[in-house]
């Protein structure tokens, strides 16, 4: 039976909760500044919402908190009265922001001062099916989302005027046949923003033009009652709120005046950016620099940029790099044969600063995505087996003394899944706990998979103990998921982990493998830390 909370527990909570929510603040300020071009009125917004976070930092003892606040200050300090940061102070303050948005953990990390957990507003959940929808919030529990379940239409626009939700899931037919589709146009016609809608049906599949009724009406989805987690990965793409990692851009042009227009453009935007004046020392700073775009002049002194570009592509890890060209040059053919010579676009000069922003957001978020899908396995999403691999290099490579474990996870008896319930619902497995991982544990923490039915996790600053206690708890849980719509099956994995004692990558590899083969061994469905660490 569980303890009623002390006095003193409820005002820990109180404070916390208040952190809590001025981190949010923070965060959502940080967003809004480049689409305000770092306005005097947006940048007071933020430094006042980090003063108040640092206040009550300070009175919850929250340390962590109250030196990301008076570092993210004193950044906010340097900077000069109605001006946009330089590039250095903006990778500074993307930085700090970055961390702050890791100290809020997941539900699976111990509660603490410096382990905050938001909390997220609810989502709305307007099913007729009153089991179908006691099984989606007990579902989107687990996956640490708050559903709360409306019971009629009345119950339902209540709700609405009372408390903003983060989204809503609504079925087309709620109340009565289509009667969801007229809701859902009547509640956006009310809303400056629109809500976003997962819309839901239960048997019959929705006509064409309820399903464009439902795309009007601010619908992002729309899923058999069925697809549970299929619904639960979308609304945990949709309320992820880490921040995005600014884009990174090369300038390459001899005119220093150009450069710096081009430079200051993009820092408005948020965007951190890295001038070249002198166009041979560009393989230097590549490597250093690791942009995810280069703007480059055609015409420059020792070389041009057809030239340049040439031998940059020459390079396999820049193939995909995207090239830029920005010149004077109007001659189309000439535009032409620059591109066909390892450009992606080409920037008449004088180029406006929207048309300039334009071009390279639509360049750089296309590169990203195709980095991703590099990166990524194809069926869940998370790393690839050689990208975990490379993250956890990267990883060990860090000067500092935080501990670091590694995390081998097996579902148990997949071969069993496979041959009895047929190797789709083995798909459906592998998809859920890839997404049971990556909502239950922090953003910080990088997951892949290892290959088939097994998984890998990289737990930063947590060493065997503390991974052991995160591990055992996503055991648990897990092993409460439904997977299949009559809920016949329940399925279990086993954890090896070892903590990184200063070995080669392949030792701590091999260590939480042999981990691993102690779990399994000693009867699956269990979590074992090498060296008997649990």
């Amino acid at each position: 039976m569980t303890q009623p909370q002390t006095k003193a527990e409820k005002l820990r909570q109180l404070f916390s909760n208040r952190v809590i929510n001025q981190v949010r603040q923070v965060l959502d300020l940080w967003r809004c500044l480049p689409d305000t071009n770092w306005s005097i009125t947006a940048m007071s917004d933020f430094a006042n919402a980090l003063e108040k976070l640092e206040s009550s930092a300070t009175r919850f003892e929250a340390e962590k908190h109250v030196a990301l606040a008076r570092e993210l200050l004193t950044i906010l300090a340097e900077i000069k009265h109605g001006q946009p940061p330089a590039s250095e102070q903006l990778e500074q303050l993307n930085k700090q922001v970055r961390q702050l948005s890791e100290t809020a953990l997941r539900h699976s990390d111990k509660a603490g001062a410096d382990n905050l957990i938001p909390s997220k507003k609810p989502i709305y959940i307007a099913v007729d099916h009153q089991e179908t929808a006691a099984t989606l919030s007990q579902q989107m529990e687990y996956f640490g989302l708050r559903g709360a379940i409306q019971q009629n239409e009345q119950e339902f626009l209540t709700a609405l005027q009372e408390r903003h939700p983060a989204a809503l899931v609504l079925d087309i037919n709620f109340v009565a046949d289509g009667h969801g589709l007229v809701l859902a146009e009547k509640i956006q016609a009310e809303r400056e923003q629109p809500l976003p809608i997962l819309f839901t049906y239960q048997q019959q599949q929705p006509t064409i033009e309820q399903k464009l009724s439902a795309m009007r009406s601010g619908g992002i989805g729309l899923y058999n009652s069925d697809e549970i987690h299929s619904l639960i990965g979308t609304l945990e793409d949709l309320l992820d709120t880490t921040p995005e990692d600014p884009f990174r851009i090369l300038i390459v042009d001899d005119s220093k005046s150009q450069a710096m227009y081009s430079a200051k453009v993009l820092n408005k935007a948020g965007m951190l950016t890295e001038i070249v004046n002198e166009p041979l020392q560009v393989l230097d700073v590549l490597s250093k620099y690791n942009p995810d775009l280069v703007l480059m002049d055609m015409y420059m002194p020792d070389c041009n940029g057809m030239e340049l570009a040439k031998v940059i592509r020459q390079h396999k890890e820049y193939i995909n790099l995207p090239i830029i060209y920005l010149s004077g040059e109007e001659d189309k053919q000439r535009q032409l044969d620059a591109m066909a010579e390892g450009g992606d676009d080409f920037l008449t000069k004088p180029v406006g600063a929207r048309h300039l922003l334009s071009t390279v957001k639509t360049r750089v978020h296309r590169a990203r995505q195709l980095q991703h899908l590099i990166a990524r396995d194809s069926l869940t999403g998370l790393l690839n087996h050689t990208h975990i691999l490379e993250s956890l290099q990267d990883n060990l490579n860090q000067d500092n003394d935080m501990p670091v474990s590694f995390v081998m996870i097996d579902i148990d008896h997949f071969k069993n899944i496979n041959d009895q319930h047929g190797h789709p619902v083995g798909d459906i497995v592998i998809k859920n706990l890839s997404l049971f991982l990556k909502q239950s544990l922090r953003k910080s923490d990088p997951i892949g998979r290892y290959g088939g039915e097994e998984f890998a996790v990289i737990l930063r600053d947590a060493n065997s103990g503390q991974a052991a206690m995160v591990m055992e708890k996503l055991r648990t849980n897990f092993a409460n998921l439904i997977h299949t719509s009559d809920k016949s099956l329940q399925v279990t994995f086993s954890c090896g982990l070892a903590q990184w004692r200063g070995e080669s990558l392949s030792e701590l590899v091999e260590r939480a493998d042999q981990a691993l083969y102690r779990a399994k061994h000693n009867g699956r469905n269990q979590v074992f830390a090498a060296d008997n660490e649990v």
